[in-house]
C-alpha cells in the first residue's frame, strides 16, 4: 500500500493523516478506502489540468485506474494479512516478555513460589492420577472390535436377582430363538485346573467357552489362531494361551502353536496364543478352552452356572434385543414351568455391566481428588491476594506510566498461569509414580487396570487443569488489585503514597475471608467422607463371623477327573490329606469345605422338603447355597451348633445321608418347628431323602461385609456330584503357626501323596477377609489422605489470613495495647474472628456434607451417611485446628510495641 506523506504535483498532504485520527485499532476497509480514492482524486486532478470537465474527470479516472472492486478486495485482503501479522507479533513479544518477568519474580520470591508450586503439584497430581485410572477403567472402550455392539444377557431370577447366571438350557434356546444378536456365546467363570509341563505341576487359570464367544468378540490370536465353530466337535481337546502365560512359562516359543499340554492330567493341543491386552472374562485368565457338544445339554434348566455374551445385529437395538429376550422368557417360562417360571431376562451393554461395580467408587475418589484441587486453588488465591498489596505501589506506578488495566491485568494472570505450569509440570511427575502405586495397590477385581496409563488425553486432562487452576487462583487477585483503578486517578496517587505494605481494604480482607471459609468447608467434606470410610472400617473390624477367623490358615485344592474319576477315590484322597494335615507342627485341627471362603461365589441347589408342597412347580423350594465339608469341621471353625448334633466319623457314603441346616435357612423354611427331624431331597418329591440332623450357626463366610445367607451342609463322604472334586483345606493353627511356616509343609505334604498335584495360594482367613473388602479400604485411604491434605491446606491457609491480617491491624492493636487493653482481650479479637470464619465454614461444610455423602452409602458397612457421630467429631476437628491455626498470629499480636506502631504508623 502505498503511504507517501504528501504529493509534489498537487503540492498538498495526502490523505495518511486521517489514519491518525483514529482513537482505536486498524481500520484495514478504511485505510484501503482513503488510499484507492486518493490515487482516483490524483488522476482525475491531472485530466483537469489538461482541461476535461471536472465530472467527466472523475469518470475517466475511474476508467483509467481500472477494476475497482478488485483492487479493493486485493488491497484489504493484503492490508488484513499485514495487520494480523502485526498483531500477533505484538502479542507474542508482549507475552514473551510477560513471560519472561513472571520466571523474575518467582526467582525474587523462591519461598513464596515454592509454596504455590507444591501445593498446586499436589492437587494436579492427585486429580490427574485418579482420571488415569478412570479413563483407563471406565472411559477406555473395551479392547474388542466394534465395543459398543456387545451386550451381556442375564437370568433375572424370581427372587429379583437381575444378574443370574444361565442355565446351559437356556443358553441354547436364546441361541436358536433370538434375531437381535448376530452371534451368542457362553462361558464359565474363571477357575483353577492343573499345568504339568516337563514334570512340574503349576495351578493355572482357565475359562471354558463356546467357541462363538471368540467371534463375539472379534478376537484374534496375536499367534496361532483362536477357536472356530468346529472346535466344539474336536476329537482332540484344543486350548488357547494368554500372552502372560506364553511368556511366563514357555519362554515366548514361537513353536507353541500345535504343542501338547497336559491339563488336569488330559492331554490338549495349543491352537494359538492371545495379545497382551486380550482379558477375558477376567485379567489373570491363562488358558482358554472350548465347550465341546458333549457339555452342551439343551435340557439343562436346573444349574445356573453360565455366563452369556452377544453382538447385536446390525439393525437391533438394545431396547429391540432386551424386548425380544422378554418375549423368549415368557415363552420358556410356559413351556417349561417347572424349571422356568418367574425368571426374566436382562440385557445390558458389556461396557456398562463390567465396570458398574467400581464406577461409584471410581467416581467417588475423583471427585475426593477434584476438592482436593480447589482446596489447593483457594489456598494459592489466597496466597496471592495477600502478596497483591505488597504489589499496589508496583501496579499503581506501572498504571501511572500508561498501561491499561488490561495489559496490568494479563501480566497478572500470565504469571499466575507460568506458575501453574511449572506446578503442572511437577503434578504431572507425581501423577505418573502415583498412577503406578495406585495401580499396584488398587484392589484385584476392579477391572481392567492393566489398561490404566498416563497417555496423551491424561496429558490433556492435566494440562487443562493446569490452565484453568491458573486462570481459576490468579483472577480473584488480579481483578481485586485492578478494581480500584476505575475510580480513578485517586486510587493511584493514594496507592502511590501508601507505599508497598500497607492499606489492604476491608473488601480485599472479606474476600480473603471467602476463600478460607471455602478452603474449610471443603476440607470438612472431605474429613466427612474419611470420618464415614473409618467408622465403617472399624465396624467392619470388629464384625461377629460366626466363627474365629483368627489362627485359620486356609489352601485350595482340585483332584484332575482324569485320574480321580469316583466320589470313592475324592473321599480316600482328601481323608489321607486331611489325616497327614494333623500331623504338621503348630496345627492342633484340619477340616475341608467345598466353599470359597472370602469369595461372594457359591454353588446352591434347589431340594423338596418332604411333605410339604412347594409353590414351585418343580416341587422344589429355591435354590440355597450348599457346603459340602470334610473332617470335624464344625469344631475346627468355631461354628457353634444350636440344635441336634454336628457330623460324626460315622457319617459315611453306606450311612444314611443327613445335613445340617443353618440358623438363617432354618427361620425361612422352618419358621414354627425344629428342622432336626425333617428330610429333604436333592431330586425332587420322590426322594431319595437326606435327614436333618442339626442346625448351627449363621457365618460370614463369603465376605467380612456380606449379611449371613441360608445355607446347607453335606458331609463330603455323602456328596453325590464326581465333578465335585476340589476342596479348602482349613487349619487351625497355634500361636506361632502361620501361612508361611504352613505352605511348605502342606505342600511337602501333597508331594507324598501325589507329586504331581499342586496347592493353590496358601493364606490366613483374616486375609482372604481382607481381601474380600479391599475397595474399601482402598477408598478410605485415598479419601483419608485427600482429607489430611485438604485440612493442612486449611490450617495453612488460616495462619496466612490470620497472620497477615495482624500485620495489617497492628497499629490497631498497639493503639488498644497503649489504651490498657490486656494481652488476653487482643488474643481474643483474633481468636474470636477465626471462629468466626470456622463457624461459617462449618455451616456450609455441614450442609454440603448432608447432600453429598449419601453418594458414600455403597461403600458404608452398618453406618448411616448422615451418621451424627462422625459429623460432630470431624466439625470439631476442624474447628480446633482452624483456633490452633490463629492462636500463633494472635499470640503475636500481643507482642506489639504501642509507642513504635503508633510511631511508624
Amino acid at each position: 500500500m502505498i503511504d507517501e506523506s504528501n504529493d509534489e504535483s498537487a503540492g498538498r498532504p495526502v490523505p495518511v493523516w486521517r489514519r491518525y485520527l483514529r482513537l482505536r485499532g486498524t481500520d484495514v476497509r478504511a485505510d484501503v478506502a482513503d488510499e484507492l480514492e486518493f490515487h482516483i482524486e490524483m488522476i482525475a486532478e491531472r485530466l483537469i489540468e489538461q482541461g476535461v470537465a471536472p465530472d467527466r474527470a472523475r469518470a475517466r479516472a475511474r476508467e483509467e485506474f481500472g477494476d475497482f472492486e478488485r483492487a479493493r478486495a486485493l488491497c484489504e485482503g493484503i492490508g488484513a494479512e499485514q495487520a494480523r501479522r502485526h498483531e500477533w507479533g505484538e502479542l507474542l513479544d508482549s507475552l514473551a516478555k510477560d513471560v519472561r518477568f513472571a520466571f523474575r519474580s518467582l526467582r525474587r520470591a523462591p519461598g513464596f513460589a515454592a509454596t504455590i508450586v507444591i501445593t498446586l503439584a499436589l492437587g494436579i497430581g492427585a486429580s490427574t492420577a485418579i482420571f488415569s485410572i478412570v479413563r483407563g477403567v471406565l472411559l477406555r472402550p473395551l479392547p474388542f472390535a466394534d465395543p459398543d455392539r456387545l451386550v451381556r444377557v442375564w437370568e433375572v431370577s424370581p427372587r429379583g436377582d437381575d444378574h443370574n447366571v444361565v442355565s446351559m438350557g437356556n443358553y441354547v434356546s436364546w441361541r436358536e430363538r433370538a434375531r437381535s444378536f448376530s452371534v451368542i456365546g457362553a462361558h464359565s467363570a474363571a477357575f483353577g485346573v492343573t499345568l504339568v509341563e516337563a514334570g512340574e505341576p503349576t495351578r493355572v487359570t482357565t475359562a471354558d467357552l463356546t467357541p462363538s464367544v471368540m467371534q463375539v468378540l472379534g478376537a484374534r490370536a496375536a499367534l496361532g489362531r483362536t477357536f472356530v465353530p468346529d472346535d466344539d466337535r474336536r476329537d482332540g481337546q484344543a486350548v488357547v494361551l494368554s500372552h502372560g502365560l506364553w511368556v511366563r512359562r514357555f519362554g515366548a516359543d514361537p513353536g507353541i502353536v500345535g504343542r501338547r499340554l497336559t491339563i488336569n492330567d488330559a492331554p490338549y493341543t495349543v491352537l494359538g496364543v492371545m495379545p497382551a491386552a486380550f482379558e477375558f472374562p477376567s485379567a489373570g485368565v491363562d488358558i482358554w478352552r472350548p465347550v465341546t457338544v458333549d457339555h452342551i445339554d439343551a435340557d439343562e434348566r436346573r444349574s445356573h452356572n453360565w455366563y452369556v455374551v452377544a453382538r447385536l445385529a446390525p439393525a437391533a437395538t438394545l431396547d429391540a434385543a432386551s424386548a425380544e429376550m422378554r418375549a423368549i422368557a415368557g415363552g420358556l417360562a410356559r413351556e417349561f414351568p417347572q424349571y422356568m417360571k418367574g425368571f426374566g431376562t436382562n440385557v445390558v451393554s458389556m461396557a456398562d455391566d463390567a465396570v458398574a461395580s467400581v464406577r461409584p467408587l471410581l467416581l467417588i475418589l475423583l471427585a475426593g481428588a477434584t476438592l482436593l484441587l480447589v482446596v489447593a486453588c483457594a489456598n494459592i488465591a489466597n496466597l496471592l491476594l495477600a502478596r497483591s498489596v505488597g504489589r499496589r505501589r508496583e501496579i499503581a506506578v506501572r498504571g501511572a506510566l500508561g498501561a491499561s488495566r488490561a495489559r496490568i491485568a494479563r501480566q497478572l494472570l500470565t504469571e499466575s498461569v507460568v506458575t501453574a505450569f511449572v506446578g503442572g509440570l511437577l503434578g504431572v511427575a507425581m501423577a505418573m509414580l502415583l498412577t503406578r502405586a495406585l495401580t499396584m495397590l488398587a484392589p484385584g477385581d476392579i477391572p481392567r487396570l492393566s489398561a490404566v496409563r498416563v497417555d496423551g488425553v491424561v496429558l490433556v486432562y492435566a494440562l487443562a487443569t493446569t490452565l484453568a487452576s491458573g486462570l481459576l487462583f490468579g483472577l480473584v487477585p488480579a481483578v481485586r488489585m485492578l478494581r480500584g483503578g476505575r475510580r480513578g486517578g485517586a486510587s493511584l496517587h493514594l496507592a502511590l503514597r501508601a507505599g508497598g505494605d500497607r492499606g489492604a481494604s476491608g473488601r480485599q480482607r472479606g474476600v480473603r475471608s471467602i476463600l478460607l471459609v471455602g478452603e474449610l468447608a471443603v476440607s470438612l467434606i472431605l474429613l466427612s467422607g474419611a470420618g464415614l470410610l473409618l467408622r465403617s472400617a472399624h465396624r467392619l473390624a470388629s464384625v461377629d463371623y460366626g466363627y474365629r477367623p483368627a489362627g485359620l490358615v486356609a489352601a485350595s485344592l482340585d483332584l484332575p477327573r482324569a485320574r480321580y474319576d469316583g466320589n470313592d477315590r475324592h473321599v480316600a484322597f482328601y481323608d489321607q490329606l486331611i489325616a497327614g494335615a494333623r500331623e504338621l507342627p503348630h496345627v492342633i485341627g484340619v477340616a475341608g469345605t467345598t466353599e470359597e471362603i472370602g469369595s461372594s461365589s457359591s454353588m446352591t441347589f434347589s431340594f423338596a422338603i418332604e411333605g410339604r408342597p412347594s409353590r414351585n412347580a418343580s416341587g422344589r423350594e429355591d435354590a440355597q447355597p450348599l457346603r459340602v465339608v470334610a473332617g470335624d469341621y464344625f469344631r475346627v471353625m468355631g461354628i457353634r451348633v444350636r440344635r441336634g448334633r454336628a457330623f460324626a466319623p460315622t457319617d459315611r457314603a453306606d450311612a444314611p445321608p443327613v445335613v445340617i441346616v443353618n440358623e438363617s435357612l432354618s427361620r425361612l423354611l422352618w419358621p414354627d418347628v425344629d428342622p432336626v427331624g425333617s428330610r429333604v431331597s436333592f431330586v425332587g418329591p420322590s426322594g431319595p431323602w437326606l435327614q436333618v440332623v442339626g442346625v448351627v450357626g449363621d457365618t460370614r463366610s463369603n465376605a467380612a461385609d456380606a449379611a449371613p445367607v441360608p445355607a446347607m451342609y453335606m458331609p463330603f463322604a455323602q456328596k453325590r456330584w464326581p465333578w465335585m472334586t476340589w476342596m479348602t483345606l482349613v487349619m487351625r493353627t497355634d500361636a506361632t503357626g502361620n501361612a508361611g511356616t504352613l505352605g511348605g509343609a502342606l505342600r511337602g505334604l501333597v508331594r507324598q501323596v501325589d507329586a504331581r498335584l499342586p496347592i493353590q495360594g496358601v493364606s490366613t482367613v483374616p486375609d482372604l477377609y481382607r481381601e474380600s473388602v479391599a475397595r474399601r479400604r482402598f477408598a478410605t485411604v485415598l479419601t483419608g489422605v485427600f482429607a489430611a491434605l485438604a485440612l493442612i491446606l486449611g490450617v495453612v491457609g488460616m495462619y496466612g489470613v490470620m497472620s497477615y491480617g495482624v500485620v495489617q491491624r497492628r497499629r490497631e492493636f498497639g493503639i488498644r495495647l497503649a489504651l490498657g487493653a490486656r494481652a488476653s482481650q487482643v488474643t481474643g479479637v483474633v481468636v474470636r474472628e477465626a471462629l468466626a470464619l470456622a463457624g461459617v465454614a462449618l455451616i456450609v461444610g455441614l450442609a454440603a456434607s448432608l447432600g453429598l455423602t449419601g453418594v458414600l452409602s455403597g461403600l458404608l458397612y452398618e453406618v448411616s451417611p448422615r451418621d451424627p457421630v462422625t459429623l460432630a467429631a470431624v466439625s470439631l476437628v476442624v474447628a480446633v485446628v482452624a483456633v490452633a491455626a490463629a492462636w500463633i498470629p494472635a499470640r503475636r499480636a500481643t507482642y506489639i510495641d504501642p509507642a513504635t506502631t503508633i510511631r511508624d504508623g
